[in-house]
């Protein structure tokens, strides 16, 4: 195998990005860090549709039965009124616009899975982060908020919406970022509607209200979703 020459490559974040890529940079012959901030991986999250070369990748991976297993098994969405009455029903497939070997997964399960496919191989710092980044002729030197500095020769930003390593690169988000005027607020609750892999929509002008149930590695028994979109605002 070709050895690379710039081979110590450190990734800001732990999520789903982040493990995937030292995955195939490990597999390469590449020697991957992940700083990640939170002292142990994020669970909760939204679902997650793979689909289309994504359920490729997977496979390539080895990650496929692991992903069958962790699926959301979702059977269909009804739309219901303020009184809970059936609107309209439609089921999975359609609704989530899945075809063919498609899936979907709830980010934590899928974060889970590459993690656990990926900690062997690859170094995680939990519990820390990135303060400082600084470029010299013989790589990156790296500060941390509690680790030694250390010299990377490359400095991967998979941390999110928010990215502190993009911050630290290029300076105030603010300069960059235009906000659309929408909100979505997730969160995880018991399953009070008593819902079997099943979605619950209750949509109103400007704003969606939604709950969901499915199969996870965790024992999650509902979901939340509120969406409220820029026209009502």
């Amino acid at each position: 195998m070709h050895t690379p020459a710039n081979r110590r490559i450190l990734i800001s974040g732990a999520s789903i990005t982040g493990p995937t890529l030292a995955y195939w940079l490990s597999r390469y012959g590449f020697q991957p860090t992940i700083v990640e901030q939170a002292p142990t991986l994020r669970e909760g999250g939204y679902k997650v549709d793979i689909r289309g070369v994504a359920i490729d990748v997977i496979e390539w991976m080895g990650l496929l039965p692991a992903i069958r297993q962790a699926s959301t098994q979702m059977k269909g969405g009804t739309y219901v009124d303020s009184r809970k009455r059936p609107v309209a029903s439609i089921p999975a497939d359609i609704l989530n616009y899945r075809e063919g070997r498609d899936d979907e997964v709830v980010r934590g399960d899928l974060s889970r899975i590459l993690y656990e496919h990926t900690r062997d191989d690859v170094e995680y710092l939990f519990g820390d982060s990135i303060t400082a980044i600084e470029q010299h002729e013989d790589g990156v030197q790296v500060s941390f908020r509690h680790a030694a500095p250390r010299t990377f020769d490359l400095v991967i930003g998979a941390d999110g919406l928010h990215s502190n390593v993009r911050t630290l690169a290029f300076g105030d988000e603010a300069q960059f970022i235009r906000h659309l005027g929408a909100y979505v607020s997730i969160f995880s609750t018991p399953n009070f509607f008593q819902l079997d892999h099943h979605e619950l929509y209750y949509p109103l002008p400007g704003k969606i209200v939604g709950s969901y149930s499915c199969t996870r590695y965790g024992g999650c028994e509902g979901i939340l979703l509120l969406y409220v979109t820029p026209t009502h605002l």
